[in-house]
């Protein structure tokens, strides 16, 4: 049988508008721009290299608005072969959990698979719940972080490096890895595989109708957390302009990063 990689990324906003809705605050994705989260472009070329070495097709999958189909024929530009949205109104407002509950349905809605891949974090909650959370629910051996990924004949290698030390670990397949690495700039797409990734190519919907899940486990009745408030950070920054001799500046420079504790001890 062919592997199946399915990627699961996210469309996340670009600066996020918030609004109340009952007693909780949430993302007005109405007034929101969306991106694809970009974590998640290494997720695709992982995916990617997988099925160039060792065949198969790439499934990506995203739960969102309909404006999410978006990030979505980004993916296909990637070289995906099959793009599914899962989006309802009965999906909004989920947290962590029950967005893993709704992701979780749609990938055993696709029946086999080798692999599912995630980003580690997201541009908007960085909490790196889901992936985990998915692999919980589904009942698969999991590794989080992952910088290298491997497959061999019925089980994926992965390294990973965590607090200064690198670890090699070794998971039967299907599994589930969510990808490490700082916000990827993809290598530079084509004119041709953007122009034939919003054309034909047809993005499926999946709604709650589609979706083997218990409706008490999706949206806002599933969700465990609900944020009530929210404050936008502000930070500000000092600075001071040195005027000096060279040895006076660096005296200086050398108290002000001692006062920080910058250097330590």
């Amino acid at each position: 049988m062919k592997p199946t990689w399915v990627a699961l990324i996210k469309q996340v906003p670009r600066e996020p508008v918030f609004k109340k809705t009952g007693d909780a605050i949430q993302i007005d994705r109405a007034k929101t721009e969306g991106i694809m989260n970009p974590y998640d472009r290494r997720v695709l070329e992982f995916a990617v290299a997988l099925k160039q070495k060792h065949g198969g097709a790439v499934v990506v999958m995203s739960m969102g608005p309909l404006q999410a189909e978006e990030a979505l024929r980004e993916a296909l530009a990637f070289g995906v072969d099959r793009a599914i949205l899962l989006s309802d109104k009965a999906f909004a407002g989920a947290d962590t959990l029950a967005t893993a509950h709704t992701l979780a349905a749609g990938v055993r809605k696709l029946g086999s698979f080798s692999l599912i891949l995630c980003g580690a974090r997201t541009l908007d909650s960085d909490t790196a719940q889901v992936g985990p959370q998915i692999a919980e629910i589904l009942d698969l051996p999991m590794a989080a972080h992952v910088g290298k990924a491997v497959r061999k004949e019925a089980t994926i290698r992965v390294e990973r490096t965590l607090d200064g030390i690198r670890e090699r670990l070794v998971l039967p397949l299907p599994a589930l890895i969510t990808v490490a690495g700082q916000m990827h700039t993809a290598r530079p797409l084509s004119l041709g595989s953007v122009e034939g990734a919003f054309g034909e190519p047809e993005v499926e919907l999946w709604g709650k109708r589609d979706l083997d899940v218990d409706p008490g486990l999706i949206g806002w009745e599933g969700s465990a957390t609900v944020a009530d408030d929210y404050a936008v950070w502000k930070h500000s920054r000092s600075g001071e302009i040195l005027q000096t001799k060279p040895a006076e500046a660096a005296d200086r420079i050398l108290d002000i990063l001692m006062k920080h504790n910058v250097l330590g001890g």
